[in-house]
């Protein structure tokens, strides 16, 4: 597997706290959580402290979830010979920082994919469970009834954003190596890069109208494909 290697480990931003090391890899923890734990103690301290801990227990559900997912990628990159510097979790996904990208589709393909497919595995096992357990799955729901019924639909959510053809998502990586399968991977980055800004300009329009976060995610997205297509014209 021809790779291309970065020179040293890059260092994370004073905004990210480093909270441990798994499978080798150290695990960095983004402000935002820290926010969304105020949130939540400002939000639901009228309600009592047995609601601010439920509020507490579902933040570290979410943070589980997306430590799993990022730690999919990390097998699998590990497994093809790829050097994983650390995992940086945020609420809505995380980053896996690696010291050398794969070169070959199917190896980016393989990586990018397992993320997506290991929180849309974690949906389906904990949907089984609210079934089992004589839960309604429907409708939809993050914040209310069993938790199997809530986690099932939160790791949904997640695999099925992360799996959005927009690079730097994940989705936008599998997209990237299919079409590297067919053509040069700087043609491919650079194909994967316009239909990243596309779908970045419809969720900036939904987020002026509807949801804020769509705004900021398209903004991240627009930023994550120029970034993308800056490393591919280096190569």
């Amino acid at each position: 597997m021809s790779k291309v290697p970065q020179p040293s480990p890059p260092k994370r931003p004073g905004h990210s706290l480093k909270i441990g090391r798994l499978l080798g890899v150290s695990v960095f923890l983004h402000w935002t959580f820290a926010f969304l734990i105020l949130l939540v103690i400002v939000a639901d301290s009228h309600l009592g402290v047995h609601a601010v801990l439920a509020g507490l227990f579902w933040i570290g559900a979410v943070f589980l979830s997306v430590l799993l997912h990022e730690l999919a990628h990390c097998v699998v990159a590990q497994r093809d010979g790829v050097v994983v510097d650390d995992i940086l979790l945020l609420p809505i996904g995380g980053v896996s920082q690696m010291r050398s990208l794969p070169r070959e589709p199917g190896e980016e393909f393989a990586i990018s994919i397992a993320g997506p497919l290991t929180s849309i595995g974690l949906a389906v096992l904990f949907a089984a469970l609210a079934l089992l357990t004589g839960s309604h799955l429907w409708p939809p729901t993050l914040f209310t009834r069993s938790w199997f019924v809530r986690l099932a639909w939160l790791n949904l959510v997640l695999g099925a954003f992360n799996l959005l053809p927009a690079l730097p998502m994940d989705g936008g990586r599998v997209l990237r190596a299919g079409l590297a399968m067919r053509e040069p991977r700087k043609k491919a980055t650079m194909q994967a890069a316009q239909i990243a800004r596309f779908l970045a300009l419809v969720m900036i329009a939904l987020g002026v109208v509807w949801d804020f976060w769509l705004l900021i995610i398209g903004i991240f997205v627009i930023l994550g494909a120029g970034a993308e297509e800056a490393d591919a014209a280096r190569d």
